[in-house]
């Protein structure tokens, strides 16, 4: 049992939440829906994990991310989704840009996913993965699809299928895409995924929510094309939640998850909603 996440939610509202969804999974043995803040309605598969995050948090697994990063679109171009899984962050953006991209390469997820995101016109599904240079690689299909990822050379996995890569620059090129926001959760394989984008970051100027590592290589990339790095940071004793930006130069004071890369000229009115959320954030 996670201790740390009950407390994250609130025991009361876990225990009232788990109940609901082991009722879905354990009685009636069928995949659970629920409507979104954003209105929404995302089928919840009852064997995946991040699914099961998202209802006991009331779409809230990433600390008030999902609604400040929604807060801040304004519906003038395409939300690209990295590493999609079943379509939580699409859904959750949909009805604030104009359209979405929904980069899923693990065939098993990729099933709820197309079903989550059939009948939206202004959605599409892309089996690709994507990084620094484009071709094909091999990916690794864990036994828990939230974390499956492109192999890496020391993968020693015999789960691994071939996959066609594309390159974020590469692919808003060929689309010719306006593209007001991108989020990636590439196991590790972010920061190969910017340095792939860096055309698009530096032309078109979108927010990216990423959840790469803040490591040297980041805070690099983030001067080269003008960005500042700013997080929820959670104190890891009194699990109280503030925002704040981060530096490459300053040790930061707590625990992090989802970052937000934000272009210079956009950080008084990243800072200015942000307030807002911090509420949100804290159970």
């Amino acid at each position: 049992m996670n201790t740390a996440f009950i407390k994250e939610v609130g025991p009361l509202r876990w225990a009232y939440r788990t109940a609901i969804r082991q009722f879905h999974k354990r009685i009636l043995r069928r995949n659970q829906q629920m409507r979104l803040p954003t209105g929404e309605i995302i089928t919840l598969p009852i064997s995946d994990h991040s699914a099961t995050e998202t209802f006991i948090t009331n779409a809230n697994i990433d600390w008030g991310t999902e609604a400040l990063l929604f807060s801040l679109l304004q519906r003038r171009g395409a939300f690209l989704d990295i590493g999609a899984h079943i379509g939580y962050y699409s859904l959750y953006m949909l009805p604030n840009v104009t359209a979405v991209y929904a980069f899923e390469p693990d065939p098993r997820v990729r099933v709820s996913l197309e079903k989550n995101l059939a009948g939206k016109p202004n959605a599409e599904v892309l089996p690709l993965a994507v990084s620094s240079t484009p071709g094909k690689a091999r990916f690794t299909l864990e036994g828990n699809t939230d974390v499956s990822h492109l192999s890496r050379d020391q993968d020693a996995s015999a789960n691994q299928i071939e996959v066609d890569v594309t390159t974020l620059d590469a692919f808003a090129t060929s689309r010719n895409l306006t593209v007001e926001a991108i989020k990636i959760d590439a196991e590790g394989f972010d920061t190969e995924i910017l340095q792939g984008a860096l055309t698009l970051l530096a032309q078109q100027r979108p927010i990216v929510v990423t959840e790469a590592s803040p490591d040297a290589s980041l805070f690099a990339l983030a001067t080269q094309i003008g960005y500042r790095v700013f997080a929820f940071v959670r104190h890891p004793s009194t699990r109280h939640r503030s925002f704040a930006e981060l530096l490459p130069s300053v040790s930061i004071p707590g625990e992090t998850k989802m970052l937000f890369l934000v272009p210079r000229e956009r950080t008084a009115e990243l800072a200015g909603k942000a307030s807002r959320f911090i509420c949100i954030s804290c159970q």
